[in-house]
């Protein structure tokens, strides 16, 4: 029966004293076995599912491989949502054991993930006893949304499971009845809290917990504030001062925006945004999830009934027992931990409540054991033994419930792997294994930074590759040399324009799975240097600004010149109709766009074209690069199309298309450069007849 009193009696330290050696072992025994199936859970085909990066991971493993090679952490980043320098730290240390690939991110949140069930069972038992710190440990270790979370390569994940270590830590040294005064623990408990806030800026909503437990024991606990009071607020101010170099950096707050809305609504009156969040929010924990798929099966929500009946009641026993401190701490910690989810509601709630991830667990574990007791009380032993049973084995159909959702429906869904980018995935791994070495051009819908091809950085691992990026579509980049590799996927492919005047063999057509969004992409060899050749063919020259005439090539700041044209229809185009024109360029001295932005990823520069009618106003235009000029390199070539309607209601009569190229930062345009002398920032192209329809 010892093992039975540890269900039944020990779901309170202060209730049933010390707890034997055979109930510490047994669990622990336990532990080790949830630990085990949740490693399992985390790390089980880890290289496959999620079936790819998203461009928010390859975001965060940018940041990681930069300090793994040596760069100094940005508080700052760019785009993306990787502003916390903490997990870039953290990746930094898995690449130098597993090499700065996407298997290191991943490897890295199962990691946190473990960490996460470790401090959760530890608060827990140390709180409430050893069921309930098992029964929460089991439900962090195997539910769906644990594990899911602890498989995204996000740069948030280690905030849970430093904030709950945190907490564990402080119970070490609130609870200090053995006579034993843990100095250390404070100093640690404000190491952790601090690295929590400088990883996740939901850990600052969180953090408030513990500043209401300070005034919490202040008001209802005089006895352990008069003994712990100085020490936890020192602890608090210690955390605030090591958190305020980052905090007090703009760039810290990059994600707070994103709550503005719902709140500048209520404060203008209007609470009906605010209320509907609020209601989403809190279905998301039974009744209909997360609808967003690349962190979810959509809709589904973070209990099945079952567990969601022992959350309602362990609820209900925490608030019933608010004057007790594990069950009020347990209260202030959900609600300020789930406070971004009830204020943005239930779309991407997988990640916005993650730092409520430990006591939204323990409560159902708390509603079971409290069960237990009142069964045990009501109808005997013998029936609370068997509800202890159920529940066990209700366990069991959570993880296989949770395999199954999450290998099988989630993992394989044709939308999980459009998510993550499966198709750009399956051409990398296509990159390791060809014999191929050499340039490779690659079309894709997100050619620029930190997009694409962050994820293709992280996957690649052959130096002996050159890859060129671009979006067919629109655009293509002719590498300088005789021979390459052409990668063409179904949601970039060539534009007729540019097939029609192209000779490429098909090397192979890679087959995914039919019912995937992107089913297969294209492999060609070419010749890019013979191939650019039809693209070269000058026509008329072009008029400077000033009216001076030019001959073509016309170089733009010396870092790429114009080498030909083509318009069409031309001369005359009527009304209504849309006007292509095709700009061929060499790329020269890249370097001489300047260095990029401090908080740029890479020089971006667009090309412009306007067409202007007779009095000289822009009538119509269109800005675009879709060869990027991050990835310029001196003597490759690249054609870009514009397109160019023309308004219905335009007058007719004799218009022109001027051409130019700017720098997005600052929309600074480049000059023309005539004889080593500037000529001005644009060109005109001949003149084009409009003519009614």
């Amino acid at each position: 029966m010892e093992s039975w009193s540890v269900t039944t009696c020990c779901w309170h330290r202060s209730r049933c004293g010390r707890v034997t050696s055979n109930q510490r072992r047994a669990a622990n025994g336990g532990f080790i076995l949830i630990l085990l199936l949740a490693a399992f859970l985390r790390l089980y085909r880890l290289d496959e599912i999620p079936p790819g990066l998203t461009h928010d991971e390859a975001d965060s493993g940018y940041f990681y491989a930069a300090v793994y090679r040596g760069a100094r952490s940005p508080v700052e980043a760019p785009y993306g949502y990787a502003y916390e320098p903490l997990p870039m730290y953290t990746g930094a240390v898995f690449m130098h054991l597993f090499g700065p690939t996407d298997f290191a991110l991943r490897v890295h949140s199962a990691f946190f993930g473990l960490l996460l069930l470790l401090f959760t069972y530890l608060w827990g038992r140390r709180a409430f006893g050893p069921a309930v710190g098992l029964g929460g440990a089991a439900l962090i270790g195997l539910s769906f949304w644990t594990v899911s979370d602890s498989r995204f390569a996000l740069n948030s994940q280690p905030a849970p499971a430093l904030f709950a270590g945190a907490a564990y830590i402080l119970w070490l040294a609130l609870e200090d009845g053995d006579g034993r005064r843990r100095w250390w623990a404070w100093g640690l408990f404000a190491l952790l809290l601090t690295g929590s806030l400088y990883v996740y800026e939901a850990a600052r909503s969180a953090a408030g917990a513990f500043v209401l437990l300070l005034v919490y024991l202040a008001c209802f606990d005089r006895a352990r504030f008069r003994r712990h009071g100085a020490w936890f607020a020192g602890a608090l101010l210690l955390a605030g001062l090591l958190s305020a170099p980052h905090l007090l950096d703009p760039g810290a707050w990059g994600r707070t925006s994103t709550l503005s809305g719902p709140l500048q609504a209520a404060t203008s009156g209007d609470l009906g945004p605010l209320w509907e969040n609020v209601l989403s929010g809190l279905g998301t924990l039974s009744f209909e999830g997360d609808s967003f798929v690349t962190y979810n099966l959509p809709g589904r929500p973070i209990f099945d009934p079952v567990v969601s009946l022992f959350f309602y009641v362990g609820l209900l026993v925490c608030v019933r027992r608010w004057r007790r401190l594990p069950y009020a701490f347990t209260l202030m910690w959900l609600a300020l931990g789930l406070l971004p989810t009830l204020i943005l509601g239930e779309y991407t709630s997988t990640l916005h409540s993650k730092l409520a991830e430990t006591p939204i667990m323990m409560l159902p574990a708390l509603g079971a054991v409290a069960l237990v007791r009142w069964t045990a009380g009501r109808f005997g032993p013998r029936w609370a033994r068997r509800l202890m049973v159920g529940c066990v084995m209700w366990l069991t159909v959570v993880a296989l419930s949770t395999g199954y959702d999450y290998f099988v429906r989630w993992g394989e869904a044709p939308a999980t792997r459009a998510a993550y980018f499966h198709t750009l995935a399956s051409i990398t791994d296509y990159l390791n294994d060809t014999p191929y070495s050499g340039p490779v051009t690659l079309s894709s819908p997100f050619p620029d930074l930190p997009l694409d091809p962050f994820i293709a950085d992280l996957r690649v691992q052959r130096a002996d590759l050159s890859l060129r990026w671009c979006d067919a579509r629109r655009a293509l980049l002719f590498p300088d040399a005789e021979r390459g590799l052409l990668v063409l996927p179904p949601n970039a492919p060539l534009d007729p324009y540019l097939a029609e005047r192209l000779s490429l063999y098909l090397l192979e057509r890679v087959h995914l799975r039919p019912d995937d969004v992107d089913p297969y992409f294209d492999l060609f060899a070419w010749n890019p240097k013979a191939a650019l050749a039809p693209f070269l063919d000058a026509l008329a020259g072009v008029t400077a600004a000033g009216g001076e005439a030019l001959r073509l090539p016309v170089s733009w700041g010396g870092a790429v010149e114009l080498a030909a044209y083509h318009v069409h229809p031309a001369p005359t185009v009527r009304l209504g109709e849309e006007v292509t024109v095709v700009t061929t360029w060499r790329i020269r001295d890249p370097a001489a766009l300047g260095p990029p932005p401090a908080h740029d990823y890479g020089p971006a520069a667009a090309i412009f074209v306007h067409l202007l009618d007779p009095a000289g106003d822009v009538i119509g235009q269109e800005d675009r690069l879709d060869a990027p000029a991050w990835n310029w390199r001196a003597g490759d070539g690249f054609v870009q199309l514009h397109r160019i309607p023309v308004p219905a209601d335009a007058r007719p009569g004799v218009y022109r298309l001027e051409i130019g190229l700017y720098l997005r930062e600052g929309l600074t345009r480049l000059p023309v450069v005539v004889d080593g002398a500037p000529a001005g920032d644009a060109l005109f192209l001949p003149p084009l007849e409009i003519a009614d329809r």
